[in-house]
């Protein structure tokens, strides 16, 4: 079969929402369009024959590939290794990657892809469709000539995201990195890769974020676009995508909403959804939001729909930090009014934490750990490494401030903190009692280099990784079911993989 385009996932988890939206806007448009995850490719790899050969089976007219950030360095290596072998198909970066760093992907690519690709996808299928491969009329493209960067003009953000195809959980004509061989991807092989197996289906319900923060790529598509608008799925649209998923595949347990805030929307919307939701999906779900969003009219009907979790950025206890370094409208007071709410609805929370950040003062740090001490529990904290991307504002700013505390952000895993004092105490706040942690920090001002007080916080590190941590998450699966033991235990092999994953990087040295 002569395939049009082959489209490449570098993703580690292979329930994608970006790609799969290109795919099948291929093939709802009659192209032919393969999808290839390569979630295990390596960089010391120097054949990659299984890869090639594939392609030499499938030989397409123009290959995609999608990356963010951290899948830079393996996206060079594989670019290199097509273009040595099949010299004559044009290679095309997208994703966000691509678009925040545009000048540093052609250094490889023939074409880089800024911004939403469907319509640019369809655009270039076209061509292929009629026997060329000269795309430099294509809008949202980016190429060289003559050692100069060309920008194409960008199409208008998506308006009508009803319009958009909806894919598969198990996307068609789609093909997986299996050992050395590359196989169809069969439900066998798509629940042993997927995350928590598979169970959870990702869906985005909108696109775009409210909030225009530092260190968020966000910042860049909105100064690209010239636009903060936040765009939405009608209910009828996002509801019947579920229905006919779970009709699918019955084995999932959790509708996963990808939304940057998911409550941005109105309260007329948040109630047509869980009115529609509850009636027609009832199962437990997951949305991300910004604290300022949240309130007790909302909590109570996202709760009576079914919700399971909600993530929620705290960032730093720092009002100075949120305000005057990440630029955030949310503050300690507002996620703690949250995190309140949160619990009163015994809803399973997962809240976000930047460490490593080059202009925060111990001061800010340990108003950090004191949000987290008065932050009612259980709950999960999700550690992030501060990482300087391409484009945002905290890079230009590190540049001209600190260029030396500047780390690749193509290397980096942002959740590799630095094992200092004040990350393995925020870290523990997480699990210990609010005695516990007073009394550790009371110590650490007085002499942190006294033998005592190094034991002190070596045992609170034991206790918490043997004991109180997976108490802990069971605590929180256990209210994403309402209490329902049985049903945690269930699930727990579903967790496994991913949480082992997880609790092993505070092990790792850094």
């Amino acid at each position: 079969m002569k395939t049009d385009i082959l489209l490449i996932s570098l993703q580690k988890d292979i329930d994608i929402t970006g790609l799969k939206s290109l795919h099948y806007s291929l093939l709802q448009n009659s192209y032919n369009s393969l999808l290839l995850f390569l979630p295990d490719i390596q960089e010391e790899d120097n054949s990659l024959e299984h890869i090639t050969s594939f392609v030499r089976q499938n030989p397409p007219s123009i290959i995609g590939l999608s990356l963010m950030s951290n899948e830079y360095s393996r996206a060079c290596h594989l670019t290199k290794i097509l273009k040595n072998n099949f010299p004559q198909i044009p290679i095309i970066w997208g994703g966000i990657h691509p678009t925040i760093a545009p000048e540093e992907c052609l250094q490889h690519a023939d074409y880089v892809c800024i911004g939403e690709g469907e319509q640019t996808i369809l655009d270039i299928a076209g061509e292929v469709a009629v026997g060329s491969v000269d795309l430099k009329h294509i809008n949202n493209l980016c190429y060289k000539e003559s050692d100069h960067i060309k920008r194409n003009a960008l199409y208008p953000l998506i308006e009508d995201l009803d319009a958009l195809p909806i894919g598969d959980h198990l996307p068609q004509h789609s093909y997986i990195q299996s050992a050395k061989k590359i196989i169809p991807l069969t439900q066998m092989i798509f629940r042993k890769y997927a995350r928590h197996s598979g169970t959870n289906y990702s869906i985005m319900s909108s696109r775009g974020c409210p909030f225009s923060c530092t260190y968020c790529c966000n910042n860049t598509i909105h100064r690209l676009y010239d636009s903060k608008k936040v765009r939405h799925r009608s209910v009828a649209n996002v509801i019947s995508e579920i229905e006919q998923t779970i009709q699918d595949n019955p084995y999932i347990e959790y509708i996963n909403f990808w939304d940057d805030c998911f409550l941005s929307n109105s309260e007329e919307y948040l109630q047509e959804f869980c009115l529609q939701y509850k009636q027609k999906i009832n199962k437990p779900f997951i949305i991300r939001s910004l604290p300022i969003f949240i309130n007790r009219e909302k909590m109570q009907v996202l709760k009576t729909a079914g919700i399971g979790w909600i993530s929620v950025g705290l960032q730093s206890g720092s009002d100075r930090t949120c305000r005057d370094i990440y630029k955030r409208k949310s503050l300690k007071s507002d996620f703690l009014n949250a995190a309140q709410i949160i619990k009163d609805y015994h809803i399973a929370a997962i809240y976000d934490v930047i460490l490593d950040n080059p202009w925060e003062t111990e001061e800010d740090q340990l108003e950090t750990i004191n949000t987290l001490i008065e932050t009612p529990k259980p709950f999960y904290t999700q550690l992030f490494s501060l990482t300087f991307y391409l484009g945002t504002d905290l890079f230009e700013r590190v540049s001209r401030e600190n260029p030396y505390k500047i780390e690749n952000s193509t290397e980096k895993n942002y959740f590799s903190y630095k094992k200092n004092i004040l990350n393995e105490i925020t870290r523990v706040a997480t699990f210990l009692s609010k005695k516990q942690i007073h009394n550790l920090i009371n110590q650490y001002k007085h002499n942190p280099d006294s033998l005592s007080f190094k034991l002190r916080l070596a045992m609170a590190k034991f206790k918490t990784a043997l004991i109180l941590e997976p108490l802990s998450y069971l605590k929180i699966i256990n209210s994403s079911h309402n209490g329902g033991y049985f049903k945690t235990l269930s699930l727990l092999p579903y967790y496994f993989k991913d949480g082992i994953r997880r609790y092993i990087i505070q092990f790792k040295p850094r």
